[in-house]
């Protein structure tokens, strides 16, 4: 296994001990847990990914949430890192991964598959994951798609997606894909330029405070860009076509299907201040997850939407507890 990673990953090794690049976020990103920056191979480019720890053993997946990226994880993972290195990737379009190729869409079951391929690429036999929101909600497709070939589950703040107000999401469907076409015209163009205080104010906004103005630096390290025409200033980099991705509800019975098939270790961390995953429908879903797997834990914590990014130390010992609990490795 260990050569298999080490043969199959392009790595270029750094410590988290480097001063961040960005001056006026002078907060210390995290504590000294070696790490390495990777990529790997797809047809349309690379999936790229920050490997905490040793490239001996077989990772732990950590997966972000949407127009996120890998730096989600920076305050979380010093604090349960043990003994297996933790994979935390930048999904197609974030961070530093390649964008789909021009005229294509991105899709919420894509992400299923880029698990399904990593798990094949690295041949791992099970796949042990970390997630938040988006990720969350593909790895609980593919752990119930897949339910022998994952170890164990971690989910924070999201299980599946919440928005059955129908009327409103086909409402918003002409208008979402008159803008996604008109995105893919603008691919090749540089988005608005910013200083590096208006770029966290604006990712702050823009996830409605849910990020804190401190936690901004962990994401903008691997979500923003030099702008060509202004030297002064920065871009965010991350694809544009994400904005117009359709999160359609999907039937209720078939995601309830799902759920029943969850049968691994899973650990299910609610913020109690986030608005995600809190209607009847949600709850009865944790509910039936709950009769029907008797590995499954939950617990709220206070915190907004990323909790793990703004109170990792609320989180960190839910999780380690979990891993002894069930006689898993981190």
């Amino acid at each position: 296994m260990a050569r298999r990673l080490l043969c199959r990953m392009i790595l270029n090794s750094n410590t988290t001990s480097i001063k961040s690049s960005l001056p006026v976020l002078g907060k210390k990103l995290h504590s000294q847990v070696p790490t390495k920056e990777i990529q790997i191979p797809v047809k349309f480019g690379h999936i790229a990914g920050k490997l905490w720890g040793n490239s001996s053993e077989r990772p732990i997946l950590a997966l972000h949430g949407w127009q996120d990226n890998a730096g989600t994880w920076d305050p979380l993972i010093p604090m349960i890192i043990k003994d297996r290195p933790i994979l935390a990737l930048d999904f197609p379009g974030h961070g530093f991964s390649s964008w789909i190729p021009p005229d294509m869409q991105y899709y919420q079951w894509e992400l299923p598959r880029i698990i399904l391929y990593l798990k094949e690429y690295f041949k791992m036999e099970k796949v042990s994951i970390l997630s938040h929101s988006m990720g969350a909600i593909a790895s609980m497709r593919f752990a119930s798609v897949f339910p022998d070939d994952v170890d164990f589950y971690i989910a924070v703040d999201s299980l599946i997606y919440d928005d059955y107000d129908l009327d409103a999401v086909v409402g918003k469907i002409p208008t979402t894909l008159k803008k996604a076409l008109i995105a893919q015209t603008r691919l090749n163009d540089e988005p608005p330029a910013y200083s590096l205080e208006e770029m966290t104010k604006i990712w702050h906004l823009g996830t409605r405070k849910s990020v804190a103005l401190e936690s901004v630096q962990h994401l903008l390290k691997r979500g923003i860009k030099p702008s060509k025409a202004d030297p002064n200033k920065y871009y965010f980099s991350r694809d544009s076509r994400l904005k117009y991705t359709l999160f359609n509800p999907e039937d209720k019975k078939f995601v309830e299907a799902l759920v029943r098939r969850l049968k691994c270790p899973t650990l299910y961390i609610k913020a109690i201040d986030s608005p995600y995953s809190s209607d009847a429908y949600s709850i009865e879903m944790r509910e039936i997850l709950e009769q029907n797997n008797e590995n499954y834990e939950f617990h709220f914590v206070p915190g907004t939407h990323h909790v793990h990014l703004n109170n990792p130390e609320l989180v960190a010992p839910l999780i380690k507890n979990f891993i002894q609990n069930h006689n898993l490795s981190l």
